[in-house]
């Protein structure tokens, strides 16, 4: 299972344990983006004495009760402009002509679109460049004064999209050259 994809079942509601994700995604980034992990060992340090229905609860907390850190990325991105519904039809034929299942979440949920990154690996730079470093920016800063254990591992994937975005740019100088 890819980094991504190990995000997007930490990012997802609980619906059981996540530790066996944190640590396979600790595992990930140990050596490769240490900062990220020092996230996610505080993400998993925050959690781990927490019941399902407390967990549950953080992450009620975190994205369902504060519309200002939905999972929506679109809406961090243009708001309720009618770009979004654009950016959100052109999610969907993405998603769809990949196989992945939109279920009962918009296409602009952050968890669909890390587990699209892990289907679309060309699509990745202008995907994280473009949506999810300005909206996962964003959710970061919302959640800071809070206190809830899902900055953490809100933190931990911002720093790997930062460093993912690092080695893009540095990629397409060695290319350009």
């Amino acid at each position: 299972m890819s980094v991504y994809s190990l995000f997007a079942n930490m990012l997802d509601y609980p619906e059981h344990s996540i530790e066996k994700s944190i640590d396979d995604c600790g595992v990930e980034l140990a050596g490769s983006v240490p900062e990220a992990y020092a996230q996610l060992m505080s993400f998993r340090t925050a959690v781990a004495q927490k019941s399902l229905g407390e967990l549950q609860e953080c992450y009620t907390n975190a994205f369902d009760l504060r519309p200002d850190c939905t999972p929506n990325l679109g809406y961090h991105l243009f708001g309720d402009d009618g770009r979004r519904g654009v950016f959100l039809a052109e999610l969907k034929g993405r998603m769809e002509a990949r196989g992945i299942a939109l279920s009962i979440e918009l296409p602009d949920h952050i968890v669909l679109i890390l587990r699209y990154l892990d289907l679309a690996e060309e699509e990745r730079p202008p995907v994280i460049e473009d949506c999810l470093l300005p909206a996962v920016s964003r959710m970061v800063e919302v959640l800071d004064p809070s206190g809830n254990p899902y900055e953490h591992a809100l933190r931990a994937l911002l720093s790997l999209l930062h460093h993912q975005h690092g080695a893009f740019a540095t990629a397409a100088e060695v290319v350009e050259l």
